[in-house]
């Protein structure tokens, strides 16, 4: 079994669906960095959540 995004309070899970384009980007990311595809995702949301807190996406 494969080790998963841990940290306390990861409770939530949260599917999405993805274009092949942003998908092969994430793969891409996850394979540069040796994480897991979740992880990637989870870290990449946190990031840009934190950084930009306010955005609204029209």
């Amino acid at each position: 079994m494969s080790k998963r995004y841990t940290s306390t309070g990861n409770k939530n899970i949260v599917s999405v669906y993805l274009d092949d384009d942003t998908h092969a980007l994430l793969v891409s990311a996850k394979n540069r960095s040796g994480r897991t595809k979740s992880t990637e995702v989870a870290m990449r949301l946190k990031d840009h959540l934190r950084r930009f807190p306010n955005y609204i996406f029209f």
